[in-house]
């Protein structure tokens, strides 16, 4: 029950981050380009820090990664009251990044050991994003959600020092996997797609929903209205066939994507997120079912998948930020479909071809 608690905890703290962030960028001054590019620093470190980490995780232990992990992440969360910037912005952002990519590999990977439910573990991290978007809803001000988000990663902190060590059994990691990356190929490049026009999408998200009339409370409940969602989803899931879940994720996401560039108003968005925590639920468990059984690498395969969603969180808001601008808000909710739409294919074909040469 301790990794849940930890994952629902840091869950919380990173939603709240996700959601202000675009919208203090903008107070602070920055076009959407801009706000691109800052999401983009803090998923360029998450893209470096996953694999490192989950690397290490494999040769050296889950319990040492996850305890510091989650105390650098505590201090690089509170480091953002400190902003005055875009710039000091984005540096604060890609430091929290790096940090919040130490832990979750090991997690994860302490959660299979432990024979505990991935899908139940996963919910949990949803429960805490429906946490975190509800706050940061009420909380009254930009330093409020640091200093709160920055309080429950403290919480997951003193939580990890009672946890054992668990089993473990050291695995020599090849400083470039390709052998895994190539085995694996089905999830992981479908799932760089989707995260791609995900990204894209999340980048500009509050600003499109407040172009929908949304306001600050209106655009937590949307976010949470998701995440409450995955919560009762997520755990339900464990005993499916992880590559079709996963599969079947990349379908709804674009239906849910293209459900979002028909609303004509934000109460129209609501009903979009229960088809949106169905794709996202279906796609990352799924994932992490198929990853997890699959190699006996497990901390590396899902710090690969990480470092997939950090690579995506640098391209997608870039790309995001760009389209935007150029175009208008709209047009990043049609691009998230069509790059959901080519990993479904991109699945299917890749999928054949390691059963071919298995």
């Amino acid at each position: 029950m301790d990794s849940s608690i930890i994952q629902l905890l840091s869950y919380a703290a990173l939603m709240m981050g996700l959601v202000v962030i675009p919208l203090f960028a903008s107070d602070l001054g920055a076009n959407y380009l801009e706000i691109g590019l800052i999401v983009a620093a803090y998923g360029f470190t998450v893209f470096v820090s996953s694999y490192i980490f989950g690397r290490a995780s494999d040769i050296h232990g889950r319990r040492v990664l996850l305890v510091l992990g989650l105390m650098a992440a505590c201090l690089s969360f509170f480091l953002q009251i400190f902003t005055d910037s875009v710039l000091s912005l984005m540096m604060f952002r890609a430091l929290l990044g790096f940090c919040a990519g130490i832990y979750p590999p090991a997690l994860i990977a302490y959660v299979y050991e432990q024979k505990k439910s991935l899908g139940t573990f996963s919910a949990y991290g949803s429960l805490g994003w429906a946490i975190g978007s509800f706050l940061t809803g009420i909380v009254a001000s930009y330093n409020g959600v640091f200093l709160l988000g920055s309080l429950f990663f403290f919480s997951a902190f003193i939580i990890s020092l009672r946890m054992p060590e668990g089993e473990f059994k050291r695995v020599e990691i090849p400083l470039f996997p390709t052998k895994l990356l190539r085995e694996n190929s089905a999830i992981y490049f479908p799932f760089l797609l989707r995260h791609l026009g995900a990204f894209a999408i999340w980048a500009i998200f509050p600003l499109y929903l407040v172009s929908l009339g949304a306001d600050r409370f209106w655009i937590g409940a949307i976010y949470a209205l998701n995440s409450l969602a995955q919560f009762f989803i997520m755990r339900k899931l464990d005993r499916f066939d992880g590559n079709r879940l996963f599969r079947w994720g990349l379908v709804l996401s674009a239906l849910a994507f293209l459900s979002f560039a028909l609303a004509q108003d934000h109460y129209q968005m609501l009903p979009t997120q229960i088809i949106l925590a169905f794709s996202w639920s279906f796609a990352y468990v799924g994932a992490l079912l198929a990853l997890t059984k699959k190699n006996i690498e497990r901390a590396t395969s899902v710090g690969i998948l990480r470092s997939l969603i950090g690579l995506a969180g640098i391209l997608g808001p870039i790309l995001g930020g760009l389209i935007s601008q150029l175009y208008g808000l709209v047009e990043v909710m049609y691009f998230g479909v069509a790059l959901s739409l080519i990993g479904f294919l991109l699945n299917i074909l890749l999928h054949k071809r390691c059963q071919t040469t298995r």
